[in-house]
């Protein structure tokens, strides 16, 4: 039986990340105020820095650009600081549905991110 071993820096992050489009952004309110989603996944988000405190949760709205419905409920803000991709964020207890609005979402970010790469690949960019 064969064995396979991978090394490598472990990210913290357990789902997929995307960068929403700048041409058609992410919908956020957080705490009733309009925020920037700057990378996106099925467990959680990052803002800028200076929206709300760290530790706590906020009630939040979101809507995404492939989805009918906007997603509501609560994210916790997480605690391990600031990094270079804004303050972290993690849903809490989102329904069915919104889980797969939201990996929706991502899989259509992936595939334009790889669609994108192969035309700057092939010259057609």
């Amino acid at each position: 039986m064969s064995t396979i071993s991978l090394s490598g820096k472990p990210s913290g992050h357990k789902a997929y990340r995307v960068v929403p489009d700048p041409d058609d952004p992410i919908i956020l309110q957080i705490d009733g105020k309009l925020c920037q989603v700057m990378e996106i996944s099925a467990t959680g988000f990052n803002t800028p820095d200076d929206v709300v405190t760290r530790g706590r949760r906020y009630p939040f709205s979101m809507d995404l650009p492939t989805s009918m419905t906007p997603i509501n409920g609560y994210v916790d803000v997480l605690d391990e600081g600031v990094n270079s991709k804004g303050l972290g964020y993690r849903f809490v207890d989102l329904a069915t549905e919104e889980l797969d609005a939201l990996h929706h979402y991502v899989l259509v970010r992936q595939k334009q991110a790889i669609r994108a790469l192969r035309a700057a690949r092939d010259g057609l960019a």
